[in-house]
């Protein structure tokens, strides 16, 4: 009979294969995009990038461990290294949350029409990406500081110990404290701002792409419909990331919570959560390499054998 172990092991490298894999090359696109094509790189690439660098972060720190521990890698770490990989598991957690809510208002603001409010934003707001990652870095590293005090790595004889856990480490429970207050009030204060940003930019959008369809639809046939333009169609794009992000940080939250508040231990739920947490920095490169026409344009085959590729793929355009 299979063990449980090995299925979760075989899910997370499956998860990590697939995002590590993805990121790497939607990564490598990008910065052939900023050098082979430097007239069509967007501002938006530069918070797609931090996105994806966010990604491989958490697969690293949270799926890998999973890995060594159900492939027989016991022990590996050690307290100080647990204190490493959950403090960096978490900033990149929460930078993922940030960088996710930026992409959403920043779409929202590119699409306003040019005589709205964000008119006078929309031609400076590229400018002040790199202000908004500093802040982010800056911002969650100092959130998530407590974590370091917090965090060792579990031993067979303190597992009762522990309120949240994988199965490598663990968070000791919280103190009733000030810097425990603090520190949980920042926590929850931190998403709540970023998703309350996140929900009124994607409703913003929502809206826009409303009234542009009922404004074109008397104007533009089926074969030329709204859904071509590349505006509106990186903005679906966005909008299924933001609904694949909050559906799998809900989902990995709720098995979180659950933990954290029964009155038994159990490593599988937060497993669980654990595997759902890593569904979206995983699966967003692939949407993302699918919904971005730029990429199909790019030919890495030079001299000869480029141009033997381009009359190929003509010919099959003909045939």
């Amino acid at each position: 009979m299979i063990s449980s172990e090995l299925i979760f092991g075989v899910a997370f490298f499956l998860q990590c294969a697939i995002g590590i894999v993805g990121n790497s090359l939607l990564l490598v696109l990008y910065v052939c995009i900023a050098f082979k094509k430097p007239q069509e790189k967007k501002p938006m690439d530069l918070i797609l990038v931090h996105l994806t660098v966010a990604n491989m972060a958490t697969l690293f720190t949270r799926g890998i461990p999973e890995i060594m521990f159900c492939f027989g890698m016991r022990n590996v770490l050690n307290d100080l290294g647990c204190k490493v990989v959950m403090y960096i598991y978490r900033i990149s957690r929460g930078f993922s949350v940030c960088t996710t809510s930026l992409l959403s208002m920043f779409q929202a603001i590119i699409i306003s029409p040019n005589n709205s409010v964000w008119a006078r934003i929309k031609v400076k707001a590229h400018k002040y990406i790199l202000h908004c990652f500093l802040f982010f870095c800056v911002t969650n590293a100092l959130i998530y500081i407590r974590i370091i005090e917090l965090s060792e790595a579990i031993k067979n004889d303190n597992i009762s110990r522990y309120k949240y856990m994988s199965h490598i480490f663990g968070v000791r429970p919280l103190n009733e404290n000030k810097a425990t207050a603090a520190f949980l009030f920042g926590m929850t204060l931190h998403d709540f701002i970023y998703h309350l940003l996140m929900a009124l930019s994607s409703t913003h959008m929502v809206l826009l792409l409303y009234r542009h369809s009922k404004q074109v639809q008397h104007i533009y046939s089926n074969s030329h419909s709204s859904r071509s333009f590349p505006e509106i169609k990186a903005t679906q794009t966005i909008l299924l990331l933001v609904s694949c992000f909050v559906l799998f940080y809900w989902i990995n939250n709720c098995c979180t919570l659950y933990v954290a508040y029964s009155v038994e231990n159990k490593v599988e739920v937060e497993t669980i959560g654990a595997f759902f947490g890593g569904c979206y920095p995983a699966l967003s490169p692939l949407l993302l390499i699918g919904s971005d026409s730029r990429i199909g344009k790019l030919h890495f085959i030079p001299g000869k054998e480029k141009r033997l590729h381009k009359d190929f793929m003509n010919a099959l355009v003909n045939y």
